[in-house]
Protein backbone atom coordinates (compact mmCIF):
# COMPACT_ATOMS: atom_id res chain seq x y z
CA UNK A 1 0.00 0.00 0.00
CA UNK A 2 1.27 3.46 -0.91
CA UNK A 3 1.85 5.89 1.95
CA UNK A 4 -0.19 9.12 1.84
CA UNK A 5 1.53 12.27 0.62
CA UNK A 6 2.37 15.00 3.09
CA UNK A 7 -0.09 17.86 3.45
CA UNK A 8 2.81 20.21 4.14
CA UNK A 9 4.18 20.02 0.58
CA UNK A 10 2.22 21.80 -2.14
CA UNK A 11 1.03 19.44 -4.87
CA UNK A 12 0.23 21.89 -7.67
CA UNK A 13 2.11 24.63 -9.45
CA UNK A 14 -0.28 27.24 -8.01
CA UNK A 15 0.39 25.83 -4.54
CA UNK A 16 4.15 26.10 -4.98
CA UNK A 17 3.77 29.64 -6.34
CA UNK A 18 1.58 30.68 -3.40
CA UNK A 19 3.98 29.12 -0.89
CA UNK A 20 7.04 30.83 -2.35
CA UNK A 21 5.23 34.19 -2.68
CA UNK A 22 3.98 34.05 0.91
CA UNK A 23 7.40 33.12 2.27
CA UNK A 24 8.99 35.99 0.33
CA UNK A 25 6.38 38.43 1.68
CA UNK A 26 7.03 37.29 5.24
CA UNK A 27 10.82 37.48 4.82
CA UNK A 28 10.35 41.16 3.94
CA UNK A 29 8.79 41.69 7.38
CA UNK A 30 11.50 39.94 9.41
CA UNK A 31 14.41 41.48 11.36
CA UNK A 32 17.34 41.17 8.97
CA UNK A 33 15.60 43.34 6.41
CA UNK A 34 13.40 45.43 8.69
CA UNK A 35 16.05 46.26 11.31
CA UNK A 36 18.96 46.53 8.92
CA UNK A 37 17.57 48.31 5.88
CA UNK A 38 14.12 49.72 6.57
CA UNK A 39 14.48 50.98 10.16
CA UNK A 40 13.96 54.69 9.61
CA UNK A 41 11.35 57.29 10.39
CA UNK A 42 11.70 59.71 7.48
CA UNK A 43 10.09 60.12 4.98
CA UNK A 44 6.51 60.14 6.16
CA UNK A 45 4.18 58.15 3.90
CA UNK A 46 0.51 59.09 4.25
CA UNK A 47 1.30 60.49 7.69
CA UNK A 48 3.00 57.29 8.90
CA UNK A 49 6.71 56.85 9.55
CA UNK A 50 8.46 54.95 6.75
CA UNK A 51 8.92 51.79 8.84
CA UNK A 52 5.20 51.48 9.63
CA UNK A 53 4.21 52.10 6.00
CA UNK A 54 6.75 49.50 4.84
CA UNK A 55 5.46 46.90 7.31
CA UNK A 56 1.86 47.65 6.33
CA UNK A 57 2.71 47.01 2.68
CA UNK A 58 4.64 43.82 3.51
CA UNK A 59 1.78 42.38 5.57
CA UNK A 60 -0.86 43.40 3.02
CA UNK A 61 1.19 41.63 0.38
CA UNK A 62 1.18 38.46 2.52
CA UNK A 63 -2.57 38.73 3.08
CA UNK A 64 -3.06 39.28 -0.65
CA UNK A 65 -1.17 36.07 -1.42
CA UNK A 66 -3.33 34.15 1.05
CA UNK A 67 -6.54 35.54 -0.44
CA UNK A 68 -5.31 34.70 -3.95
CA UNK A 69 -4.49 31.13 -2.88
CA UNK A 70 -7.90 30.72 -1.24
CA UNK A 71 -9.72 31.94 -4.35
CA UNK A 72 -7.57 29.70 -6.53
CA UNK A 73 -8.56 26.73 -4.38
CA UNK A 74 -5.03 25.78 -3.45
Amino acid sequence: MKSPRSHYLPRTRAGRTATIAFLCAMVLAQPPIVHGLMNRIEPLILGMPFLFAYLLIAYLLGIGVLVWAQRKGV
